[in-house]
């Protein structure tokens, strides 16, 4: 069937289409006219299937044994969850074999877990042909010239310039902040660096990149620059370029902006000014800079779909729906939050401010092959 054929098919059906709904939008017709092959498809539906520990393989007195002798509460997340709240999902192969508290709550965040989403922004980039390589400086997209509120800050001006997309996402920019509130009080800061007590002036490369140092603020660096290379919210692109083919569904969990995370003093109501090294700007290009820290809202079922895709080395029914790299990782946030899929099992977790059992690696002691598992090792 010729193009043209199937424009004038369209163009037919879109005229009776108006004259049923005269509210319809021209620009909207004319776009799919002009550009048939450019009409978005519905995300699929996806919806977790349920299996048995004996059914994936599990020893079941172990299995037993190892799930009664947990007493698994929720963390406070330092006076934000002040009911204790939690969710675990536990998973293999794409199948669900254990559900723990409410694991379809999204109202407590997950801390550092989100750090991962900033490495699955980076890989759809480069996949979708928006980033050449993580190597690249990031000054070769976004120099932050007149947004960012100092020159020395400026990624191409001293120690930045040589900073790459992969320097911060491992954190080794030369960055020196993770904690607005300790950094405020000049404390845990490395000798390398300067403390003048400001948070958000402080938040610059204080020596160059190579050495790795934990910092959230450095990720929130990459999350300005990710979003001048993505030219959208991260929710928008990780919602359309990905989570829509894992069966995520877009209003079921959200990202919160840097600018909230500086403004709103009592994020973390036991650490006030947490997020005071979100210096601006907050808005690039007219979009939202969302993350850095981590900082997102999203229910243990869904988290443990993103475990799995890590554990399918980013397949998706059968589907390569992002490129399996290095970037496409597994991260544990401080408040008893986790993502974390082992390739070589099938296994996966998603959790949520849940206390009782340790994060990631040491779960993977408790539920890779349970029948040798060592269970005094396991509790916290």
């Amino acid at each position: 069937m010729s193009k043209t054929f199937r424009i004038f098919n369209r163009f037919s059906i879109l005229v009776v289409i108006c004259c049923v709904f005269p509210n319809c939008h021209l620009d909207n017709i004319i776009d799919i006219i002009t550009n048939p092959d450019n009409v978005s498809t519905p995300c699929p539906t996806y919806e977790w299937e349920y299996r048995t520990p004996a059914e994936v393989g599990f020893d079941v007195d172990k299995w037993d044994e190892w799930v009664n002798s947990m007493t698994l509460t929720g963390h406070d997340s330092w006076g934000q969850n002040p009911e204790d709240n939690f969710g675990l999902v536990i998973t293999k192969d794409g199948y669900i074999v254990a559900e723990f508290g409410n694991v379809d709550m999204t109202s407590q965040q997950s801390a550092s877990v989100g750090k991962a989403f900033a490495g699955l922004t980076i890989q759809l980039a480069i996949d979708k042909g928006l980033l050449n390589s993580a190597d690249d400086p990031i000054q070769d997209y976004w120099t932050g010239e007149g947004e960012l509120d100092h020159p020395d800050k400026y990624m191409d001006q001293g120690f930045h310039q040589e900073i790459t997309f992969r320097n911060l996402d491992e954190m080794r920019g030369g960055f020196p902040i993770s904690n607005g509130w300790r950094w405020s009080n000049c404390q845990q800061v490395p000798a390398w660096a300067d403390c003048s007590g400001s948070p958000s002036d402080d938040n610059f490369a204080h020596r160059p990149p190579g050495e790795y140092h934990y910092s959230s603020g450095g990720r929130w660096r990459l999350h300005q620059a990710l979003t001048k290379v993505i030219g959208t919210t991260m929710k928008e692109f990780l919602d359309q370029e990905l989570f829509c083919k894992i069966g995520i569904k877009a209003e079921d969990w959200r990202i919160e902006s840097g600018q909230v995370l500086h403004d709103s003093l009592d994020w973390y109501p036991n650490m006030p000014g947490y997020g005071l090294f979100c210096d601006p700007p907050y808005i690039i290009d007219g979009h939202e800079v969302q993350g850095g820290g981590g900082w997102v809202f999203m229910s243990a079922k869904d988290l443990a779909k993103i475990a799995q895709l890590v554990a399918n080395q980013g397949a998706w029914n059968g589907e390569q729906v992002i490129s399996n790299t290095d970037f496409l990782y597994n991260h544990n946030g401080g408040n008893g939050s986790s993502l974390w899929g082992d390739p070589s099992t099938g296994i996966a977790c998603g959790q949520v401010t849940t206390l009782g059992i340790k994060n990631a690696q040491n779960l993977s002691e408790a539920v890779l092959y349970i029948s040798s598992a060592k269970l005094d090792n396991l509790l916290e």
